[in-house]
């Protein structure tokens, strides 16, 4: 059990102690509160609910007092209880470095210092992995694919040939990066198949979500920037490139060639038409469907996507379309009645 002071707390979060620096032992939330832990409440209306909790602190927006509870204050709680989180919880589990002894690993692969690779792991020709590695059990690495320092690959995860991969990346259970794009032209009757022979690209810091699939390119490159974030069940097609500091919540679909700026966000089950510019710092709310270029900046939702305040105008008259049509129809009515 860790043991922490309160003042420590405070520092490594950035955030100001007012009142007692007591010693917590972990953490809890406010709606499963446990004593001697530090908690968190992200706005000032949930300020009653302080009155019954157990929690020896909590973590709060300015503003609010309690008498009963040490208090870190911080602009963002939720932020502050995250980064508590990470003190107190490691990301990632890191195993003791080692190689199981049911990895398959080529003679070509060249690995670095202090990596764990776990059983069922299969390394193929010319395969570069980086230092303080973790590569869970079942993982499968082709040919001539690199992998940085530091990266943590989880159990059963595919990793096709030609797919390069930055520092820190985590990828989750079941995600596959470099299988081939759907690319079919059709012929005849039928339909025949175009290779795929571009690449993936995955930058630094990136996490990509399990049962994610990530396409390689027909030719060139699929590319996905610095930080971004990809949830479950995400389906990136060829081509893709996705700017820095980018979000893809869970069965997002990105059809080939779509383009995302930097710091986008679009959240669970967007979908985005083929060869579309999405802007820098553009936010594509839920089950939304894009089917052009959306400039930067642009807060749109539904489908087709459009501005969300007109969207949610729209929403709101098509709820009262029958009202309306059958207020149109008494109108009707009363006008034929006074004609006759």
């Amino acid at each position: 059990m860790m043991e922490l002071k309160l003042s420590e707390i405070a520092k490594k979060i950035s955030a100001q102690l007012v009142g007692k620096d007591l010693t917590v032992t972990g953490l809890s939330t406010i709606d499963n509160p446990k004593p001697g832990t530090l908690s968190f409440i992200t706005s000032k209306k949930l300020k009653k609910r302080l009155a019954d909790c157990c929690c020896a602190a909590v973590i709060v927006p300015p503003g609010i007092e309690s008498d009963r509870h040490s208090l870190l204050v911080k602009d963002d709680p939720y932020l502050g209880f995250g980064l508590a989180m990470r003190i107190f919880h490691n990301t990632h589990r890191y195993p003791q470095p080692r190689i199981e002894p049911t990895a398959v690993i080529s003679d070509t692969a060249r690995m670095g210092h202090d990596i764990y690779i776990g059983h069922n792991v299969i390394v193929k020709d010319n395969v570069q992995i980086g230092n303080n590695c973790v590569i869970h059990s079942g993982v499968f690495i082709g040919e001539n694919s690199v992998i940085g320092d530091r990266c943590y690959i989880y159990p059963n995860s595919v990793i096709m040939h030609e797919v390069t991969i930055g520092d820190r990346v985590a990828i989750y259970s079941g995600a596959i990066i470099g299988s081939d794009g759907f690319g079919y032209t059709k012929t005849g009757g039928g339909f025949i198949k175009i290779p795929q022979v571009g690449v993936v690209v995955i930058e630094d810091d990136v996490e990509i979500g399990a049962g994610t699939t990530i396409d390689r390119a027909t030719i060139g490159e699929t590319r996905i920037g610095t930080g971004s974030i990809i949830d479950n069940l995400v389906q990136i097609a060829h081509n893709c490139n996705i700017g820095p500091g980018c979000i893809l919540c869970a069965q997002v679909g990105l059809a080939g060639t779509t383009i995302l700026g930097k710091n986008v966000i679009l959240a669970g089950q967007v979908g985005v038409a083929g060869h579309l510019t999405i802007g820098d710092g553009t936010i594509v709310e839920a089950q939304s469907g894009v089917p052009k270029d959306l400039p930067a900046g642009s807060v749109v939702f539904g489908y087709p996507a459009r501005d969300a305040k007109l969207s949610r105008r729209i929403e709101a008259i098509i709820s009262h379309l029958p009202d309306y049509i059958q207020r149109l129809r008494n109108l009707e009515r009363k006008v034929n009645d006074l004609e006759e």
